[in-house]
Parts: structure tokens; C-alpha cells; sequence
């Protein structure tokens, strides 16, 4: 391994504990270390490492035998070289965010013999559906930091980090993938959200029946502008994203908007047989990349089909899984 100067040696470590404590979003504390060059890190809590520069070359050799696990660091660490240290079991960081760490505990900050935590409430339960919408709509955000991760699914830091630990739990999340690779192990998420999406968190959003005061009817609703923050669902995304001439017979709407405003604006009123259903959006609107500007990700159409009764929604969620969904949920 290539000696690097003192002070080389000591701005690399500094630059890589600096941004492994961003991507962790956990404090990286570094004291001296009894091996030359080298610093112990403690990674929130429990967590210690030796951290050791690393040169260019070749995978050096096994470090000797040392009072805590070793963390090579390096100023980058290409994609071969990364394959061979994982395939050996060695944990490293780089300057540019790349690292690989074999320690469970940091996606909560909590020492090893702590167990993984279950969702165990309602409540825990809705939070890691509505992370869980995110991930599976966009595996690549899972490779992100997790303040950008809390930032994204508006979500609190402490509570992402435990949720992931619960998807690692279930098998759904890859603990030990490198840092800047989604960890999300697809289908099987994808799948347990469709399970559970209308049991669990559908029930939480507030859903109601409405019609329009004017006589209008549904068949011209699909067609008319949407206030901003709102998008369909159901029977009328359906049509909409698979080109059906047919208009639909009933239409369901999210959104962000506060519901006395959104009604006033549409000149609705509540109608427990409406052909008209609203629900409070459960993501931020940037999460709903459109397939189409109008409507919902196919994902939730498909799953607000299912939830009907009516057997022409249930060739709508066919038509719809075939065309668009056949991978997500294989």
C-alpha cells in the first residue's frame, strides 16, 4: 500500500469522515489511533472503525489483527476495485461518497444487539407505506443520504432510519449494499404496498363521496382542468392512460389541497352514492411523476381499481398491469 504524507493522509481522512457523517446523517467522531496514520471512528453510538488511508493500486492485504474493524479510506474508489473489496468482506469510504460499511446498526444509530425494529402500530405502519410508495416509484432515491431521504418522503431523519431498519428486517432492503446503489431488494416491496395500501393507509385519507351541484355529467369531468395539486385515480386515470374512447362512469381524485377549498372550488357536495371520491394526497406532489400530467403513478390507479367491486374496474386493473406494470410487480 502507497504511503501517503502526513498531511495528505490527514486532510483525506478528515474529507471523507466530513462527508460520511452528511450521507449518514450521524455524528463521525475520529480521535487518534495506536497504528501510524490511522484514526479510530466512532459512527454514531457504537459503531468503531479503524480508518486507514489506502493509496492507489492494488486491494492491499489484510490489515493486522486491531481493537476495532478496519475502514480503508480512499480518495476514490473505482467500480472494480469496490467489487473486490466487498467480495473480500472489507469495508471502505471515499472522498466522493462511495462507501460500503457491513453495519446494520447505522440505519438507526443503535448498538448491534439492539433487534431490528417491526412495525408495530397503525401509525408505523402508514409511515413505511407512504416511504415505501417513494421507494418503489423511484428505487434510485433509496441510494440516497438519508436526510435527503427524510427531505424527499417528508418524513423526520429518526423516523426513516428506523423504518429502513423494519425494510431490512422483512428483506426488502439490502443493509450492506455501497452507499450511492439502491439497497431496495424490488418486487417484493412493491407488492407487499399493493397488499396493504388499501387496508392501511387509504383508510387514513380521508375519503368521501361528493356529486357536482350543477347536473354535470361525469362523463365531462375527466376532460375538465384540475386545480393545481390535483391528478385522478381509479376508473378516469384508467381511461386516461390507456386511451379508452369510453368516458368512465366515476372518478376519484387526490389532493394536497385543503378539502373545504377544493370542494368550493369544484362546486361539489357531499353525496354518499356520488359518482365523485376525493382522497388527501399521501406524498408530495414531486413524487407523482406523471405517465400522464393528469393522473396518479399507474401503481396507485391499479391499486384503487382493486378496491372496486364493479367488474368492468377489474378489466381496467388488468389492462393496466399488462401495459404498464407487468415488471414492477413480477
Amino acid at each position: 500500500m502507497a504511503t501517503l504524507p502526513f498531511s495528505s493522509t490527514h486532510g483525506l481522512l478528515e474529507q471523507v469522515r466530513q462527508c460520511l457523517q452528511r450521507r449518514l446523517a450521524l455524528p463521525v467522531r475520529a480521535w487518534a489511533a495506536s497504528q501510524p496514520e490511522a484514526q479510530v471512528w466512532q459512527i454514531g453510538a457504537a459503531v468503531r472503525l479503524l480508518a486507514t488511508p489506502a493509496g492507489p493500486g492494488p486491494v492491499p492485504p489484510s490489515p493486522p489483527a486491531a481493537d476495532y474493524p478496519p475502514l480503508l479510506v480512499y480518495d476514490h474508489v473505482p467500480q472494480a476495485l469496490g467489487a473486490q473489496l466487498r467480495a473480500r468482506g472489507t469495508s471502505y469510504a471515499d472522498a466522493a461518497g462511495n462507501a460500503w460499511l457491513q453495519h446494520l446498526e447505522l440505519l438507526a444509530g443503535a448498538p448491534a444487539s439492539e433487534p431490528a425494529l417491526a412495525v408495530s402500530s397503525p401509525a408505523w405502519h402508514v409511515q413505511l407505506l407512504r416511504l415505501l410508495f417513494q421507494l418503489v416509484l423511484t428505487p434510485a432515491l433509496a441510494a440516497s443520504a438519508i436526510p435527503r431521504l427524510a427531505a424527499s418522503t417528508q418524513l423526520p431523519v429518526a423516523v426513516v432510519r428506523q423504518l429502513l431498519r423494519s425494510l431490512a428486517a422483512q428483506g426488502f432492503w439490502h443493509p450492506e449494499a455501497p452507499l450511492g446503489v439502491s439497497p431496495l431488494l424490488l418486487p417484493a416491496p412493491a407488492r407487499y404496498w399493493l397488499a396493504h395500501y388499501a387496508s392501511t393507509l387509504r383508510r387514513r385519507l380521508n375519503g368521501q363521496r361528493y356529486r357536482s351541484r350543477c347536473p354535470t355529467p361525469v362523463a365531462d369531468w375527466a376532460q375538465r382542468g384540475l386545480p393545481a395539486e390535483c391528478l385522478w385515480s381509479g376508473e378516469a386515470a384508467a381511461h386516461l392512460l390507456l386511451g379508452c374512447p369510453a368516458p368512465p362512469t366515476s372518478l376519484t381524485l387526490y389532493s394536497q389541497l385543503p378539502r373545504p377549498q377544493l370542494v368550493q372550488q369544484l362546486d361539489l357536495v357531499p353525496s354518499p352514492k356520488g359518482a365523485i371520491e376525493i382522497l388527501n394526497a399521501f406524498a408530495p406532489a414531486t413524487c407523482f411523476a406523471p405517465t400522464d400530467p393528469r393522473c396518479v403513478p399507474p401503481l396507485l390507479v391499479y391499486a384503487d381499481l382493486l378496491t372496486s367491486e364493479h367488474p368492468p374496474h377489474q378489466v381496467l386493473a388488468q389492462a393496466l398491469h399488462a401495459r404498464y406494470l407487468s415488471n414492477l410487480l413480477a
